[in-house]
């Protein structure tokens, strides 16, 4: 072999060996210390190592509700949105891919020159062309591969954000339907003791024109009636905007789903409200959605410094052409004609001023970043999954003492009632107990939204069971190749 030949070859095998190098920084996740259970889970929670499920409003087994989230998952703005980002992330990963493919393209053209030769003789002469252009960029130092790992990365994160969408979405749906329907019993229970009160107004002035009664319990009376009178108000306009909301949410103009959401639905009881799968911390870590985005958006960020840092080497592209070229059409197609131009170009930007490093530091700046983001979203999932599980635990109790109370109340009202009737109390005492009654039940209906609600809340930090189609052949637990 010739001298030429095995510098030849040793430089191929040079390329060959530098090809795919990456220059990108390795991705250093933040990792917290975790126990082995959640410190806020309840004892049920707790004993059960099941992981929680996906589509958790349908443990409430309410219809309305199915319906509203299967509409809100299909329509809503927020997860369309999500869907077009990940979308426009596939479509920019396959350009990756074809960068480091090739680039062939065809060419024609004919043209007519005019010159004078030595002699001083005018002549003009056509040119006609047709072939192939080639050009191939060597990946030497990375930076291809690089913006490949950069680019399917970020469609790890599009995809973990359209599962945080649907997470976000479908939690959004249900604390907003529990809300409607703890708002309508609040309503409920204002009309109720309303009409108690009315009547008890009534008694006291027809006490009044017989001689039996006094000016003070007629006002007193009368105040009770204004003051419960003014809740409704506030209360329906409360009910018309969660209504508003809730069709929003489906991707629906405000006033849709106004007949649909009228008629008044119990909120769930005690029993239904209750919570058993939870898992762990870890799992927690391995399977909330925005963690999982967070944690791409890393690798992304990671491998563009790479993509940064290659800059700093030459480039070097093979192409060439291939065609024919004759000064007559008739000679296209002939052995004459053919022509081919083949080489290799280096290029290496050595005098820059300082751009590339400054390009550099930037890119090295937003890893840092992204990598304070993704440990900033681990520490807010853990204090949101914690905070949530301490609210349902602590709401549970709650509602069950207010149950209580308000039965209590309940009974308090009747006898204060039955014993004004016969004249054995005055009515300061039964103003005193429709008032206590009033707001026990008022006071038991929040406590039931909130132990609806919380529970909500828990199963959105848990975010668990979601599922959407896998954009590429990898997870976020694999190195993305």
């Amino acid at each position: 072999m010739s001298r030429t030949h095995l510098l030849a070859a040793a430089a191929t095998a040079a390329a060959l060996a530098l090809a795919g190098c990456s220059s990108a920084p390795p991705v250093k996740l933040y990792q917290p210390e975790l126990g082995g259970a959640f410190v806020n889970a309840p004892a049920s929670a707790v004993a059960a190592a099941e992981e929680p499920v996906g589509e958790f409003w349908r443990a409430f087994h309410d219809p309305l509700l199915d319906s509203l989230v299967q509409r809100a998952l299909q329509a809503n703005t927020d997860l369309r949105t999500a869907t077009a980002s990940l979308r426009e992330a596939r479509a920019l990963n396959r350009f990756a891919d074809a960068e480091l493919l090739p680039n062939v393209g065809v060419n024609a053209g004919v043209s007519r020159i005019r010159g004078t030769n030595d002699l001083g003789v005018q002549s003009t002469n056509n040119n006609y062309a047709v072939g192939f252009d080639v050009a191939w960029e060597a990946d030497l130092f990375g930076r291809l591969g690089d913006a490949r790992r950069a680019a399917q990365a970020n469609v790890l994160a599009g995809a973990a954000g359209v599962r945080a969408a649907q997470v976000s979405v479908s939690a959004e749906v249900a604390r907003n339907y529990f809300e409607l329907r703890g708002l309508q019993e609040q309503l409920r229970v204002a009309v109720a003791s309303l009409q108690t009160q009315q009547a008890a107004l009534e008694l006291v002035d027809a006490r009044l024109d017989v001689g039996r009664g006094t000016a003070l319990d007629s006002e007193r009376a009368r105040a009770l009636v204004s003051s419960t009178a003014s809740n409704v108000p506030a209360l329906e306009a409360a009910l018309i905007r969660t209504r508003y909301r809730l069709a929003v949410l489906c991707g629906l103009p405000p006033t849709a789903l106004d007949a649909e959401l009228e008629p008044v639905q119990p909120l769930p009881g005690l029993q239904a409200v209750q919570l058993s799968a939870i898992g762990s911390p870890s799992a927690l870590l391995r399977r909330r959605p925005d963690i999982q985005q967070a944690e791409a958006q890393a690798a992304a960020a990671a491998a563009q410094v790479g993509v940064a840092r290659s800059a700093l080497f030459p480039t070097l592209t093979l192409g060439g052409t291939i065609g024919q070229n004759a000064l007559q059409f008739s000679d296209l197609g002939k052995g004459s004609a053919y022509v081919y131009n083949l080489g290799a170009q280096l290029t290496w930007n050595l005098l820059d001023f300082g751009r590339i490093r400054a390009q550099i530091a930037a890119a090295d700046a937003r890893n840092d970043a992204v990598m304070v983001n993704y440990e900033r979203v681990v520490l807010a999932a853990l204090e949101e999954t914690e905070g949530s599980l301490a609210t349902y635990t602590r709401t549970q109790r709650q509602t069950q003492l207010l149950f209580e109370s308000a039965r209590s109340s309940e009974q308090a009202a009747v006898i204060a009632r039955e014993r004004f009737a016969v004249g054995s109390t005055d009515f300061l005492t039964v103003l005193d107990a429709e008032r206590e009654l009033l707001s026990a039940r008022d006071r038991l209906a929040q406590a039931q939204t909130g132990a609806a609600t919380s529970l909500v809340a828990v199963y959105k930090a848990l975010a668990g069971g979601w599922e959407v189609p896998a954009p590429e052949h990898h997870t976020l637990t694999e190195e993305i190749p």
